[in-house]
């Protein structure tokens, strides 16, 4: 008993009289090195001197790191602020700045102002002069220098409709649609609109994605000048890309191979010859099909062959009040030979017909409504030999 005891004795905690100079030092110890820490953090990172801010600043303009630049402006409080975009934009734009070199420094109080010969890339030198203010802080090292002032200014690209996506400066951008407005305010229903992105020194070039089904007849420029950064305007004007051509010829050659393919023809959708016409559209009311007369062949019509002899050469034309909009130009009439079976007899003939293709797009996205009508337009009927 008296050895169980002495074990007991030997595993019983310190008393606090004892264990209290140890933690005191731990403690003294542990806050030191927390705040010497602190204070050696604060006097490598914090801007100290005037010229560190605006170092700091230049050195974001000339990594092309715009975000750094543009994002904490985006929270400011009665700002209205345009598009922010991504570094990739800022870091292609040509004569942005590429060195900076100080000249001088004025301080008055709680003011400085530091003047900065700045070299952009087309190797023109700008001096700008940047106020900084001091604003103090309690601690050690902890007042510092704070640049309030950016170069920034929007860039308005004036659109003649909106679309899905753009490239500035070769990155493909999708505009949101918050900072897409109305480009004359007096008429919001007009399809033209402004979009607005925030800029910085530099130039942007605004053009259409290559996989776009719209292009731009040439490149729109914008230039934010490093000297007086003011808004800078971009104008915008779209045709049909090679693509929508692509799209929309396929589908006209789809239409015409339907006809040459049909068991059965529809003359509602494949002009068929006048002899041909005027039989199915007095063959009587509608079929057991539902259709009408014009939509279907007449009694003892049989073996209909279709087969295309010419046609026009596919010519968009921008419509006049939907810029997204592209009309084929009926400029000649399209001509097909037809054969077919009538009350035992062969029968041959001819038909000339419009091909009205029609094609809506907005950048990305392509709707087409392709016919062929057999009602001939005027400048189809103008171009027929005498």
């Amino acid at each position: 008993m008296a050895e169980r005891d002495s074990r007991f004795e030997r595993l019983r905690l310190p008393s606090w009289r004892v264990l209290r100079v140890p933690m005191v030092l731990i403690v003294v110890f542990v806050v030191l090195t927390v705040t010497a820490w602190s204070t050696a953090a604060n006097y490598l990172l914090v801007a100290r001197e005037p010229e560190s801010p605006v170092d700091t600043y230049l050195g974001y303009l000339e990594g092309g790191s715009a975000r750094q630049v543009l994002a904490p402006l985006m929270v400011q409080n009665g700002v209205d602020r345009a598009q922010l975009l991504g570094n990739a934009v800022y870091r292609a734009a040509a004569n942005r700045p590429q060195h900076h070199e100080f000249v001088g420094t004025r301080v008055t109080g709680d003011v400085a102002r530091v003047a900065v010969d700045v070299r952009t890339g087309s190797g023109a030198t700008v001096r700008r002069e940047y106020t900084v203010h001091r604003v103090s802080a309690w601690g050690p090292f902890n007042d510092s220098w704070q640049l309030r002032d950016r170069d920034d200014a929007p860039v308005a690209v004036h659109l003649p409709a909106a679309v899905d996506a753009l490239t500035v400066n070769g990155a493909t951008v999708r505009p949101d649609p918050s900072f897409l407005t109305p480009t004359d305010p007096s008429d919001p229903a007009a399809p033209a609109r402004t979009w607005r992105l925030e800029g910085l020194p530099g130039a942007y070039d605004v053009a259409l994605p290559r996989d776009s089904y719209l292009l731009t007849s040439e490149h729109a420029p914008a230039v934010i000048s490093m000297a007086a950064p003011r808004e800078a305007l971009a104008e915008v004007a779209y045709t049909a890309s090679p693509r929508m051509w692509e799209a929309v010829e396929r589908d006209v050659q789809d239409a015409l191979a339907r006809c040459r393919r049909a068991v059965h023809l529809d003359p509602g959708r494949c002009p068929v010859p006048r002899e041909l016409a005027r039989a199915a559209s007095s063959a009587g009311s509608r079929g057991a099909d539902g259709r009408t007369p014009a939509e279907r062949l007449p009694e003892g019509v049989s073996d209909v062959r279709w087969e295309l002899a010419s046609r026009p050469s596919l010519l968009l034309e921008q419509d006049a009040k939907d810029p997204l909009t592209f009309h084929a130009v009926r400029f000649r009439a399209a001509k097909a030979s037809v054969e077919w079976v009538q009350d035992g007899h062969r029968k041959k003939g001819t038909v000339e017909f419009g091909i009205e293709a029609t094609a809506r797009t907005t950048g990305q996205r392509l709707e087409t409504d392709v016919h062929l009508r057999s009602t001939l337009g005027p400048r189809e009927r103008s171009s027929r030999p005498s």
